[in-house]
């Protein structure tokens, strides 16, 4: 639970921010910090993160995208892990990956040290590969 000035907020599972008192109960903290910033979000626009931080709801991480060019960018862009020249390519791929686990590294702590929030980004970028985290 945190205090923000739109109310109390709780992260949810997916990692959002969600205000859970007030005049904005129910309502996601960055959806607010967006609006308060810049105004109204448009019928059909997504407010995303850029750089990936669901935590980092500073106005200058947000951005407006259509949904179309939302949910393109989080299966085709290139920070997403099921592709390449996303975040774990950039340092060092699959290498990279197997070589912090023989050092004792598990997903989350490789999630971490390329930034990302949780393990399922590890998993899904074995998965796109063939791979299991036992096989590497």
């Amino acid at each position: 639970m945190i205090k923000t000035r739109f109310g109390n907020a709780y992260k949810r599972k997916d990692g959002y921010y969600q205000i859970s008192s007030g005049v904005n109960q129910g309502k996601l903290l960055h959806r607010l910090v967006y609006e308060d910033e810049y105004g109204p979000i448009p019928t059909g626009f997504i407010v995303h993160h850029i750089n990936g931080d669901k935590e980092n709801n500073n106005p200058s991480n947000l951005m407006l995208l259509t949904k179309s060019n939302h949910h393109h960018l989080h299966t085709h862009g290139v920070n997403h892990p099921r592709w390449d020249n996303g975040r774990i390519d950039s340092f060092g791929g699959l290498e990279f990956v197997s070589a912090s686990k023989n050092k004792g590294m598990n997903m989350q702590d490789i999630a971490d040290t390329v930034g990302y929030s949780n393990v399922s980004s590890i998993f899904h970028y074995l998965d796109k590969r063939g791979l299991k985290w036992n096989q590497i």
